[in-house]
């Protein structure tokens, strides 16, 4: 089952993500790293999540 998802910027301005979660059908019963599925769904939360994060980095005031 995934439950984080953690979006890294490369310095070739490429997205890194990678997945984690819980085994849902047996194995390891603790949270573990696997692919991110390709789905639309996802690449859209992605896409969605480095625009606002971006946006951010762009309004960051400094030091408070």
């Amino acid at each position: 089952m995934l439950s984080t998802l953690n979006i890294r910027l490369l310095p070739d301005g490429h997205l890194a993500v990678k997945a984690y979660g819980r085994p849902t059908a047996g194995g390891r019963g603790t949270y573990v790293s696997f692919p991110v599925p390709q789905t639309p769904e996802l690449t859209d939360l992605i896409t969605k999540a480095a625009i606002r994060a971006a946006a951010l980095w762009n309004a960051q005031r400094g030091l408070g």
